[in-house]
């Protein structure tokens, strides 16, 4: 396109005479476009330059943002973490966040989880690095979950709905577990969950009161951004 101001302006009143007044108005904003970018073409790759840049700032804060946030509920976290475990008297405590990994060459997102909290009990061995970047598609838990909400029972009882998880918390030492969804306001966030090794718990009921409401209490601290803290 010849971009010469001169030269669209004749452009532009030869197609005003051939055209009507609707079309005359339309041609005048198309040909004010064109004198305007044909001034600033120059400009067009600095003005991109930026966007770029700005949109870079922006994504930084909304990280640093996130990670301070990080920082300033953890504390938070790990109180209702042991708070959960003395109360029940379990062994582990822990929550497994989910997060998109990658997708599929269709563009379909892989589910995965990490465990990003957890809190054990003295002689009992932390496994949180063994819950990293957990392909949750390769697990029948998570549909379970979805449908039911919350899970209670043996190791045993778990590989009738998992037998995959129920052989990898049983080499953890898993002989009882409980475990509930993480809702947030638009979607699910993760897990929460408790565990024993080598014994079961009395009382059921109180398992699943406590996880509930502990479950909620950290749903709003991982979810909502600007929750009063």
């Amino acid at each position: 396109m010849d971009l010469n101001p001169v030269t669209m302006f004749e452009q532009a009143v030869r197609v005003i005479k051939e055209n009507k007044t609707l079309d005359i108005i339309k041609t005048i904003l198309i040909f004010a476009l064109l004198l305007y970018i044909g001034y600033h073409v120059n400009d067009i790759p600095e003005i991109v330059k930026h966007a770029f840049e700005n949109r870079n700032t922006e994504l930084q804060i909304e990280h640093d943002s996130a990670v301070e946030r990080r920082r300033v509920i953890k504390p938070q976290v790990d109180l209702i973490l042991s708070e959960t475990m003395a109360t029940l008297k379990a062994d582990r405590v822990y929550i497994i966040e989910m997060h998109n990994g990658t997708n599929n060459t269709a563009g379909l997102p892989f589910i995965y989880g990490e465990m990003t909290y957890e809190t054990a009990r003295n002689g009992i061995e932390h496994v949180d690095e063994d819950y990293v970047s957990i392909n949750l598609s390769r697990f029948d838990f998570p549909m379970y979950l979805e449908e039911h909400y919350m899970f209670y029972g043996t190791i045993n009882e778990l590989s009738k709905v998992d037998s995959k998880l129920s052989m990898r918390m049983s080499a953890n030492g898993v002989t009882y577990m409980a475990i509930t969804t993480m809702h947030g306001a638009n979607n699910e966030l993760g897990y929460f969950g408790v565990s024993y090794c080598n014994n079961e718990p009395m009382d059921e009921d109180l398992i699943i009161r406590t996880i509930t409401v502990a479950s909620q209490k950290l749903a709003t601290m991982l979810d909502i951004p600007d929750v009063e803290l």
